[in-house]
């Protein structure tokens, strides 16, 4: 999704057009990165950290103890001595829309879409955050103009920037997970069809990029949450003995009890079915105009599961489709000329903070 215009909605003035650092905010931690450099001569990772978020502080992308995450967010701040930050907003509180808007020759866009938007997202206008991609169809119809358009409740850009603001943290601008990671994900450029898979250890997301734009979003709510509870329920294992055999299979190595691997292949055969409902959905989907999308290319894996040991090679064998696991730094540096301190599998976890720090350096 497009990010949300806090100088449209809220009139950040001009000079707080900064760098600042990447804030992944979710339900059970805050991860961020800050990076210096730039795009021409590349970049270099300064920092990096997490800190745990304590279950029920934010629920549903909702602040639910602003008083909790004040405090995580100040010691945050005095710990790095964090001024400026661009946020993620969670993809549960925001809507994407494909909308075609009539071309004019000295028509506003945002007016346009206002004029629209209540058609395309359950918001009232007033109410109502947005922005927007153009797409590139390749259909130059000189009568309209064809784009993604990304929504959320003022409310919940102002509860965001609220709670920045009263740990002392200035809120430059607030994107959801989707556009961050295609940063980061998408090699720049690329034109191909591409779904990216972020799964995590509560749910999995599902993110379709089409020639560079973020063209579809949704959940699976199945994760690394869901391994654990399925080999505690069948077999004789310990919690704390599943844990440590979890850590082992996102470091990619695999059980030494095929039973047990054999149960992560039922997660695995869950996840599938989910992703091939979508396969199925994008790659027969035709628009208004009976125009079909271009087919998904390949698979992209990130977060904290993408190397769990298996999941790779199931997933390119079973939906017949070539699956990587992201390099999240081919946008940022070349591994001939810098080497992050972050290990691999960590950097797959920091995908969308480092996409987040990149913010101002992207066009």
């Amino acid at each position: 999704m497009s990010r949300f215009s806090l100088t449209k909605s809220f009139f950040v003035p001009e000079r707080m057009n900064m760098e600042g650092v990447g804030v992944d905010l979710s339900e059970v931690s805050l991860r961020f990165v800050k990076i210096t450099g730039n795009g021409k001569k590349g970049f270099d990772v300064l920092n990096f950290g997490e800190y745990k978020i304590p279950d029920g502080v934010i629920s549903l992308g909702q602040i639910e103890k602003p008083e909790v995450l004040r405090d995580i967010l100040i010691r945050f701040k005095n710990e790095h001595d964090i001024q400026f930050v661009h946020a993620s907003l969670p993809e549960s509180i925001a809507y994407l829309s494909e909308m075609e808007i009539p071309r004019t020759k000295d028509g506003d866009l945002y007016e346009s879409i206002e004029l629209q938007l209540e058609e395309h997202v359950p918001i009232n206008l007033d109410d109502a955050a947005f922005d927007y991609e153009i797409i590139d169809t390749g259909n130059k119809r000189s009568d309209v103009i064809k784009m993604m358009v990304s929504a959320t409740q003022k409310k919940n850009v102002q509860a965001y920037q609220d709670i920045f603001s009263s740990a002392g943290i200035t809120l430059l601008s607030l994107e959801t997970d989707a556009t961050a990671l295609l940063r980061v994900v998408i090699p720049k450029g690329s034109q191909e069809t591409t779904l990216i898979l972020d799964m995590g250890r509560t749910k999995t997301g599902v993110y379709i990029v089409s020639k560079g734009i973020v063209s579809f979003v949704s959940d699976i709510e199945i994760g690394g949450k869901d391994i654990i509870a399925a080999i505690m329920k069948d077999s004789v294992l310990t919690i704390e003995e599943v844990k440590e055999m979890y850590k082992k299979l996102e470091q990619n190595e695999k059980p030494e009890d095929k039973r047990n691997y054999e149960i992560v292949l039922r997660v695995f055969s869950d996840i599938k079915e989910e992703v091939n409902k979508h396969f199925i959905f994008w790659n027969t989907y035709k628009d208004k105009n009976g125009q079909k999308k271009d087919k998904i290319e390949k698979i992209i894996l990130c977060g904290s599961g993408a190397t769990i040991f298996g999941l790779q090679e199931y997933l390119s064998s079973e939906l017949k489709i070539p699956v990587e696991i992201a390099n999240v730094w081919g946008n940022l540096f070349s591994f001939d000329d810098t080497i992050p301190e972050i290990s691999f599998h960590d950097s797959l976890l920091y995908s969308t903070a480092i996409g987040l720090s990149l913010y101002t350096h992207w066009e």
